[in-house]
């Protein structure tokens, strides 16, 4: 009877001691916040999550990649729309400077002033990011990752840009079209101003065109990166949703489990306490 007492004495002690250990393991939970401590509390969902944090790290760096490369882009937007004003300008220009009644005094301004739009245009050929990246670079545009599979350029190449023109006369660049408004313009008959302004004009169209359409593929690679950025934020917050399934703990489910073994030990407690506190002559009676 003693033994089976002692035995039945070691099986309630056990028992308290693991709903302690349960009742620690609870509270952790609550502290912490995550339900999966290390490895050992759960290997398979220890697993996921390792796989899940490596997705999320590679996610900051494409969505650092996907910002880096809007700004690019703005830039280059805001780029090409001043190249569009510049050309605009000329061609209000060279349509003042094709006039009879244009006096010299006035075609010297003009030409003055599309010299110093021709220096703007040059300019902005060779503009650069607050970083010193060239916004269009002669090389091909650099690519940039914005997932395991897809990679984005912000930009154009310079000679897509600025080349490659189908004039009147053949292929040239924008430079072209201002150099010959200027030749125009200069002119002092004015029979033959107004035919080579005549050109000229139709080669600043050309010019307004090629710029327009390179604004409109501009314009795709804008929306590319747009769509990159929304598609990320998915993703993202997917896999927040999952680890947190995995890895969070559920704040409510724990305090009532919490509370379940704290209940349950205290009874314990105090059955064992009543118990042990009969004598030994109770026992054999």
């Amino acid at each position: 009877m003693i033994t089976a007492t002692r035995y039945n004495a070691l099986a309630q002690i056990n028992r308290q001691a693991k709903l302690g250990a349960e009742i620690a393991r609870a509270q952790s939970e609550i502290s912490t916040g995550k339900k999966v401590q290390k490895p050992s509390d759960d290997p398979i969902a220890a697993g996921r999550i390792s796989e899940l944090r490596r997705a999320q790290a590679d996610q900051v760096v494409w969505s650092r990649n996907i910002e880096t490369a809007k700004a690019v882009a703005a830039q280059v937007d805001t780029a090409q729309n001043n190249i569009g004003d510049i050309f605009n300008r000329v061609k209000e220009l060279t349509l003042a400077g094709r006039s009879e009644s244009v006096s010299p005094t006035d075609r010297a301004a003009i030409v003055q002033e599309l010299s110093s739009l021709r220096v703007a245009l040059a300019n902005t050929a060779t503009a650069t990011t607050p970083t010193g990246q060239s916004l269009f670079p002669t090389d091909a545009p650099l690519q940039v990752s914005v997932s395991a599979t897809v990679r984005l350029t912000a930009t154009t190449q310079r000679s897509e840009m600025f080349e490659g023109i189908s004039y009147g006369h053949g292929i040239d660049d924008l430079d072209y079209a201002i150099g010959a408004a200027i030749d125009a313009i200069s002119t002092d008959d004015v029979a033959t101003r107004r035919t080579v302004a005549d050109a000229a004009l139709s080669d600043i169209d050309r010019a307004i065109t090629h710029v327009t359409n390179q604004r409109a593929a501009q314009g795709v690679r804008a929306s590319q990166l747009d769509t990159a950025a929304e598609t990320l934020i998915d993703a993202s917050a997917q896999l927040s949703e999952e680890r947190s399934s995995l890895e969070d703990t559920d704040v409510a489910a724990a305090i009532m489990k919490l509370n379940a073994k704290t209940l349950t030990l205290q009874a314990a407690q105090q059955a064992f306490a009543k118990v042990n506190s009969n004598t030994l002559f109770d026992f054999l009676r």
